[in-house]
């Protein structure tokens, strides 16, 4: 059984359902700060018309006399209440959900299935966060098929992805990853960079950068910058976002099997950025 309730935002603000490039989010939200800024950087995304599911789970295990839950009930609802007041300051549409089931990965995995984003706070520490990303990543990675906000706490929110960092590998797939990262600039009037960490890689690598960077150029109507840097690539992408001052890196993830995954670039990058990153899962087979 779960509990939810409903927010719904203020009025004052408008916008176009066209604008919206992530119109359902849900919200993993734990008590920590990085739980709330990815409420924040979702209600950012979401836009006026857009709708936050904010979820705690509560992990309850157990059964009788040896019954417990990784959070309280009471603890939960204080969670979900801040989150909620969060969602009201922006406007935003929100419904509140306490899911006592586990583990609380797959709870968090499933319910994302059906939204157009999941947001959870980076860099992971918490019981929650810590175990999707750790753990949880190498069991679960491979049916990851939503995207993935990784919120990191800015001072300056309200310059969320004002500066978009899209880190490609030239790679067949990676074109939905630019023309995501386009969408979601346009929507946002984002300045943009493209980056790609080059090594031994063929022709077609080389001309799909370079026909991405004309889409994103297109999207945003402006030149952006191309960065082709020999490195390994989570370095790359690091260092680039903090010379950017990037607010948002955008980028796919392979969705590893097993140990691979973590040691994964996207994994690496969520843990050492400066700042947000959205993952964007492979297409499905």
């Amino acid at each position: 059984m779960t509990n939810s309730s409903a927010i719904h935002p203020r009025e004052g603000k408008s916008s176009t359902e066209d604008d919206v490039v992530f119109a359902h989010i849900l919200c993993a939200v734990d008590g920590t700060r990085g739980s709330y800024a990815a409420v924040e950087q979702a209600a950012a995304l979401a836009g006026s018309t857009g709708q936050l599911t904010l979820l705690t789970v509560t992990a309850v295990g157990g059964s009788g006399a040896y019954k417990y839950a990784a959070v309280s009930p009471a603890r939960a609802e204080r969670i979900l209440e801040h989150a909620a007041n969060i969602a009201r300051r922006a406007g935003i549409s929100a419904t509140k959900v306490i899911d006592p089931a586990s583990p609380a990965a797959q709870v968090i995995l499933d319910r994302a299935g059906d939204q157009d984003l999941l947001a959870i706070g980076a860099p992971v520490t918490s019981w929650l966060g810590g175990m999707f990303i750790g753990g949880v990543g190498v069991e679960t990675m491979r049916s990851f098929t939503t995207p993935l906000l990784a919120a990191r706490f800015a001072p300056h929110e309200h310059d969320f992805a004002s500066r978009i960092l899209v880190a490609s590998d030239g790679l067949e797939g990676s074109d939905a990853v630019v023309e995501l990262a386009g969408r979601l600039a346009r929507s946002r009037d984002a300045s943009v960079a493209l980056v790609h960490a080059s090594g031994v890689e063929s022709k077609t690598a080389h001309r799909r950068i370079e026909h991405q960077a004309r889409t994103l150029e297109a999207a945003v109507g402006a030149a952006i910058e191309t960065q082709t840097v020999p490195d390994s690539a989570w370095k790359v992408i690091v260092e680039a976002a903090k010379g950017t001052k990037a607010s948002l890196v955008v980028m796919g993830s392979r969705r590893l099997d097993g140990l691979r995954s973590i040691g994964s670039v996207s994994r690496r990058v969520v843990h050492d950025g400066p700042c947000s990153v959205l993952l964007v899962p492979p297409p499905s087979p």
